[in-house]
């Protein structure tokens, strides 16, 4: 009888560990197919878009080379995305240089917040509204209201906060002190080490990000439409408007420009893959033959290129502020309306729906963006290999027109409502590759043991996941929502194409109205659209001061945190 029962409890315990296991694996089975499913959207948006579906002919193709203009918009539209990056490249390079390795690294962190927190159409309107003939300041500083200068000023001010988050992840991993005391032991000065001995290790690190950079600036819709030239325009703005014409042979010609721009996104890989090069030849060369190296020389000065701009967005908004509650501003008539507050009662029942669309729809995408992303780093993890980042960061580096235009023709061979459910899925794509971007470092970089210490406890893997890792990185998470939230309330195509108009958020609004000429309303909706990313970097400022984890504090207080972390839980 007691051999009997005793099988019997262990057949039991066998049978209750049979569906354990089953679950487990079928949860890990649906975490990559989920996640799967999101890094490859891209793909599936490309392959779809890039179909043709009508009847292409090579007379559709002597019509599309043949239209006037083409060449020279082309030419701007790669040349504006390559220069205003390799532009914002070696400007962040050399603030970064003045930082690093100084109690003002934090500092960096901080100022980045408001800079990354302005949407691109902000910052381009904001020059406008303060630089351009009759702006605020009495003098003509001759920047266009409409050109290629005013576009690529507008990309390099947005593009710089970018490049210095990612010199600051990258450079946790690089033993960079080392590097400088060798140099100054062989007796280089300390800015030649910079550029002989840190820059080509970040040049090559910074790859995806060049790309991703370069990407955004050849397919970029809004920024190019309202501060971009007229004539000719540049290549984005027309690819889009063929591809929302009915005009009969437009969709051939949307067919062959979106060829044209998947073209123009691998010529965009070739010269920054011959820049880096080049970059390394030269300065090795410099470095061998001891040439003289001016352009260290300045680098002191950009130690006021953070300060500067944190003034010029402060001012960028001020001036939105002022607009938006009656304030004339043009120097031939500086005055004040009858009331402050007229325009915004009168605009409240206009902009009341898209906001609450672009808050519901910002935190939805935003929250599954970087759940998903930390799914992605920890079913890496648990395999124990982590795939490349090019793989995860689809969304970022292939160009948006294509991609989105395939997503539109998938939304209509489903017959799927317009609704906000639809405009969220199309954002998680976006909202995914750049939580996933700003996680994966500090991800990896947690201490292996504390999940060790935490097993020697009792706990499970899930429950050393939860109470240690999870604790870690909850400033890193508050910054990534913070930035996912940013990067969902700025999406403008992906919003227009897929909702059809029907779902308004405000940024759409945004730049429906700033195409007209009433100042005081788009200050306004600018300034609205500007808000909620704003109050989102707010708020994850304030969480990560109260939840200290590896993003902060030396080695010694991270593993004190760790420590606690376990004996608390």
């Amino acid at each position: 009888m007691f051999l009997l029962r005793t099988h019997g409890s262990n057949d039991t315990a066998g049978n209750g560990m049979m569906p354990t296991a089953r679950i487990r694996r079928i949860a890990l089975a649906s975490g990559w197919l989920l996640v799967c499913l999101i890094s490859l959207l891209p793909i599936l948006g490309i392959v779809i878009g890039l179909w043709p579906h009508e009847q292409i002919t090579f007379s559709d193709l002597e019509s599309f080379l043949g239209y006037q203009g083409l060449s020279t918009s082309v030419f701007m539209t790669l040349f504006s995305a390559i220069f205003s990056t390799l532009i914002s490249l070696y400007i962040a390079f050399m603030v970064y240089s003045q930082y690093h390795l100084s109690r003002r690294l934090q500092s960096i962190e901080k100022y980045l917040a408001p800079l990354l927190s302005l949407p691109h159409l902000a910052i381009a309107l904001g020059l406008v509204f303060l630089f351009s003939d009759g702006s605020v300041f009495f003098v003509d500083s001759e920047l266009p209201r409409k050109g290629l200068p005013t576009l690529i000023i507008a990309i390099v001010i947005k593009e710089v906060p970018f490049f210095l988050l990612i010199f600051s992840a990258i450079g946790r991993q690089l033993p960079i002190k080392y590097w400088l005391l060798q140099g100054n032991a062989l007796g280089y000065q300390n800015y030649r080490c910079w550029w002989f001995l840190v820059f080509p290790a970040l040049l090559k690190q910074s790859r995806l990000a060049l790309l991703a950079a370069t990407a955004y600036t050849l397919s970029v819709v809004d920024v190019s439409l309202l501060v971009g030239p007229n004539i000719p325009e540049l290549f984005a703005v027309t690819v889009y408007r063929w591809q929302t014409s009915f005009a009969v042979g437009d969709q051939a010609l949307a067919f062959w420009a979106n060829a044209l721009l998947m073209i123009l996104l691998v010529v965009s890989v070739f010269i920054l893959y011959a820049h880096e090069k080049l970059a390394h030849i030269a300065l090795k060369a410099m470095a061998i033959h001891g040439s003289r190296f001016h352009i260290g020389i300045i680098n002191p000065v950009f130690k006021a290129w953070l300060p500067m701009t944190g003034v010029l967005t402060a001012l960028m908004v001020v001036i939105f502020v002022l607009w938006s509650f009656g304030f004339n501003l043009h120097r031939d008539s500086f005055a004040i309306t009858q009331s402050s507050l007229r325009l915004w009662q009168d605009e409240w029942l206009f902009f009341a729906l898209p906001l609450q669309n672009s808050l519901l729809i910002g935190l939805f995408a935003g929250v599954f963006g970087v759940a998903i992303a930390l799914l992605a780093l920890e079913l890496q993890r648990q395999k124990g290999k982590y795939w490349p980042d090019y793989y995860w960061l689809l969304a970022i580096i292939l160009p948006q027109l294509s991609m989105v235009l395939g997503w539109q023709i998938l939304h209509i061979w489903s017959q799927g409502g317009y609704h906000s459910g639809w405009i969220v899925l199309s954002h998680l794509p976006f909202t995914f590759a750049y939580a996933y971007l700003v996680l994966k470092g500090p991800f990896q970089s947690v201490e292996p043991r504390y999940g060790l210490l935490a097993t020697s406890f009792g706990y499970s893997s899930w429950q050393s996941w939860w109470y240690v890792r999870f604790r870690l990185l909850l400033p890193v998470i508050f910054i990534a929502f913070a930035i996912a939230f940013s990067v969902s309330i700025a999406q403008y195509i992906p919003t227009l194409m897929i909702g059809a108009g029907r779902v308004t958020t405000i940024t759409t609004e945004a730049v429906a109205i700033a195409s007209g000429s009433q100042q005081d309303l788009i200050a306004l909706y600018v300034l609205l659209q500007s808000f909620l990313p704003f109050m989102a970097f707010f708020l994850a400022a304030l969480l990560t001061r109260r939840f200290r984890g590896s993003m902060g504090g030396s080695n010694m207080e991270r593993d004190k945190i760790g420590e606690d972390s376990v004996r608390h839980y």
